[in-house]
């Protein structure tokens, strides 16, 4: 009767304990589900993304073969991409554009396409 009662008593403990137990997502897994778009430079986030998507087609060795002639490994070529909106409208598969990458029914990632939004938007600097 006596162990009865104080296993009772420990399951209760444990109950209560564990009912005041609170974990923030957020705090124990920073950066979780979502996408960081935080020091959006070139070299360090955009460039990783153009080589992974684009640069099959649109370096400077496979531009006339492959890639209209877009070479977009060099900043100059890129900048003049984004300044004239191809670049966000073909990634984003805005109609009227190619969309991008070629064969592709699906656009990239929507965190890599937000990366690249916010280089553009924060003004496509050289960094």
């Amino acid at each position: 009767m006596k162990i009865t009662k104080i296993l009772i008593i420990l399951f209760l403990a444990l109950i209560g304990f564990q009912s005041c137990y609170y974990d923030v997502e957020e705090r124990l897994y920073p950066n979780s589900g979502g996408c960081d778009t935080t020091n959006a430079a070139l070299s360090a986030k955009v460039k990783p993304k153009l080589t992974g998507y684009c640069y099959n087609c649109h370096s400077a060795s496979n531009a006339a073969s492959a890639g209209a002639g877009i070479n977009l490994e060099t900043y100059t070529n890129l900048k003049a991409q984004v300044d004239n909106g191809k670049l966000l409208n073909s990634i984003n598969h805005v109609s009227g554009t190619s969309p991008m990458p070629k064969g592709v029914t699906s656009k990239i990632d929507a965190c890599d396409i937000a990366i690249i939004e916010k280089w553009v938007a924060n003004g496509a600097k050289d960094n």
